[in-house]
């Protein structure tokens, strides 16, 4: 195959992963949410995590947790890190320098964020056995590092190849990254699981802008060869 093809092949694929890892999350999130057996599931009171716990009747910060497919979810998180890890990695590629290893390192911290929370779920079993450290702490690494390198991607878009409207993605990575903070930070405004939907959120309106950058740069590529 020559660098040419290469390099196309590469665009389609982490376009097709920038859609993937979202898609493959909100499914899971809709279908656990369905099967939520502890009353109906609040999508503006209910953590996302809460649908990845593993202990049903238990209480946890106030709710009281049952999700029958908590495997659907966690296996939704880890879909998500792995698309994520690969979306930049390529990304990475496009850049070269250390501007490119930083971002393809970030990318796959993001990867071990969501694989955390999947590992150590939100909820009593955690807090039991002290890993729900682990579980804040990968959910926090995961949000922070995606939006941030959607940040630094839009801002350099000319440099990572791709056209100058997906800048987008900088708005979108500050509304998370503002959405982060105030999941984080004691407030009045609105239930903290809406703020981190806020977060969570924009990363996949960000992976939508790229993905689409990234099939419009290989059409780009293709018709100049």
């Amino acid at each position: 195959m020559r660098p040419a093809e290469t390099s196309r092949a590469l665009t389609r694929l982490a376009a097709v992963l920038a859609f993937l890892g979202p898609v493959a999350f909100l499914v899971a999130e809709a279908v656990s949410a369905v099967a939520w057996s502890a009353g109906a599931y609040d999508y503006g009171v209910n953590f996302i995590s809460d649908l990845g716990t593993t202990v049903c009747g238990a209480e946890y910060g106030g709710r009281v947790m049952c999700s029958p497919l908590h495997a659907v979810m966690n296996a939704g998180f880890v879909t998500m890190g792995l698309s994520m890890g690969g979306l930049f990695t390529v990304l990475a590629l496009r850049r070269r320098g250390a501007v490119g290893v930083l971002v393809a390192v970030a990318g796959w911290s993001v990867t071990l964020g969501m694989f955390l929370v999947a590992l150590f779920p939100g909820g009593a079993e955690s807090v039991g056995d002290g890993t729900i450290v682990l579980h804040v702490l990968g959910a926090a690494v995961a949000i922070l590092f995606a939006n941030a390198l959607f940040v630094v991607v839009g801002a350099r878009a000319r440099r990572f190849g791709l056209p100058a409207w997906s800048a987008a993605t900088v708005v979108l990575g500050v509304v998370g990254l503002v959405g982060l903070v105030l999941t984080l930070a004691p407030q009045e405004l609105a239930e903290p699981a809406v703020f981190e939907r806020v977060a969570v959120y924009s990363i996949f309106a960000a992976c939508g802008v790229t993905g689409a950058a990234l099939l419009a740069a290989s059409r780009r590529t293709r018709a100049r060869s």
